[in-house]
């Protein structure tokens, strides 16, 4: 069995963070949710070529074998996903009372039956995949990626070696390039749609093969490629650690101002750059994935600290709990205030996710003895 890297779980903290802040409503941290997607994605295909390249925990490869692999990847945050589902109904029913007729009960049915079989992300309406708990689309969309990594290990197993891989890792983000814009173009000249481009590029399950594609090939540079380990090599890392940060940063604050720039296509509209919600963070994601999971410089370690780790395994609850929770706190202050309070409502909500995801966890875990031990009896 492979180590842990410990500093990929940090990563994975910060990377629900960003997230987590974008939901916020603070356009300030407008630019960290595209970034924290791009990281997931990635860092998704990076761990699941790294846990199992070297094994034969697959056992075949087929359709049903594929699909049954996919569900099982994703059946531990099912039953949460059901749970904040039915909270969410109730945005649901009041965003469904402008509809007339057969309408107003065929959209929820509909959205409820798309959610319930994690089909919601296949549909190009943002009524739908943001629908219910708006970011159990990400779950739509890693079941799809789940399902496919069969065939994408199979194929891997096959490589004679890290030139393959680096191709693989370029071709893949020139293919994703050339996607995102022809979608924008789609958008602007055919469909006349504000949202496709959205759509396509941030949410579509064949899209966001390609990211964790690049993650399962980073994943094989990773494991395959030669590193000396000499004295220099913490400072070497360190120097490639903050830097690496430094650009990240760097890209956070273009992309704030880049986009309160007027759209090239029509001034009137706001700048909904096609390159915004993956392609502009590829890269860097990759690179910061791959310069922590080394987990040689001094940062690297500071990812590894209990409380990062603590995030990062309390991440996957929290990512589908947050959004809720915002929702709930902003509907109590609009009666008890008036107006919500968003800075405040930040680290309110922060908490009340942690304590949430907390309590789920430990659900979660007695429920599991309870059938081991039932299991054991019944042997």
């Amino acid at each position: 069995m492979k180590n842990r890297i410990d500093s990929l779980q940090g990563i994975r903290a910060f990377a629900f963070l960003g997230i987590y802040t974008c939901h916020s409503y603070l356009t300030v941290f407008g630019a960290c949710g595209g970034w924290g997607v791009s990281v997931f994605m990635i860092l998704s295909g990076f761990l699941m070529f790294y846990s199992y390249a070297d094994t034969d925990r697959i056992k075949s490869l087929g359709l049903i074998s594929n699909i049954k692999f996919g569900i099982g990847k994703v059946k531990r945050l099912y039953p949460l996903h059901i749970v904040t589902m039915l909270l969410a109904m109730p945005f649901l029913i009041e965003e469904c009372l402008g509809y007339h007729g057969i309408e107003r009960i065929l959209q929820p049915a509909v959205r409820t039956l798309l959610n319930t079989t994690l089909l919601q992300s296949w549909v190009p309406v943002e009524g739908v995949y943001f629908s219910l708990n708006t970011v159990s689309w990400y779950l739509s969309t890693s079941l799809f990626l789940y399902c496919m990594f069969p065939v994408i290990l199979f194929i891997m197993k096959k490589y004679k070696g890290i030139k393959t891989a680096v191709i693989v890792i370029l071709c893949t983000f020139a293919l994703q390039c050339a996607f995102a814009y022809l979608a924008h173009r789609v958008q602007m000249d055919v469909l006349h749609k504000e949202d496709f481009t959205h759509w396509f590029t941030y949410v579509f399950p064949l899209s966001r093969l390609e990211d964790f594609v690049i993650g399962c090939n980073l994943g094989y540079v990773f494991m395959h490629a030669k590193r000396r380990d000499d004295q220099q090599a913490e400072v070497k890392y360190t120097v490639l650690e903050i830097g690496i940060l430094i650009v990240i940063v760097l890209q956070w604050v273009a992309h704030y101002f880049l986009l309160s720039l007027p759209s090239q296509d029509n001034p009137q509209l706001p700048n909904e750059a096609w390159w915004r919600f993956t392609v502009y963070w590829t890269l860097t994601s990759c690179a910061l994935v791959y310069i922590f999971a080394v987990n040689k410089g001094k940062l690297s370690k500071l990812f590894s600290t209990k409380p990062l780790l603590f995030i990062g395994k309390m991440s996957a609850y929290a990512f589908l709990i947050h959004q809720l929770v915002y929702r709930y706190l902003k509907v109590a202050e609009k009666k008890i205030l008036g107006k919500p309070n968003d800075v405040l409502n930040l680290f309110i909500c922060f908490i009340i996710t942690i304590i949430l995801s907390v309590l789920w966890d430990k659900l979660t875990l007695h429920f599991q003895k309870r059938k081991q031990l039932k299991r054991l009896a019944g042997e």
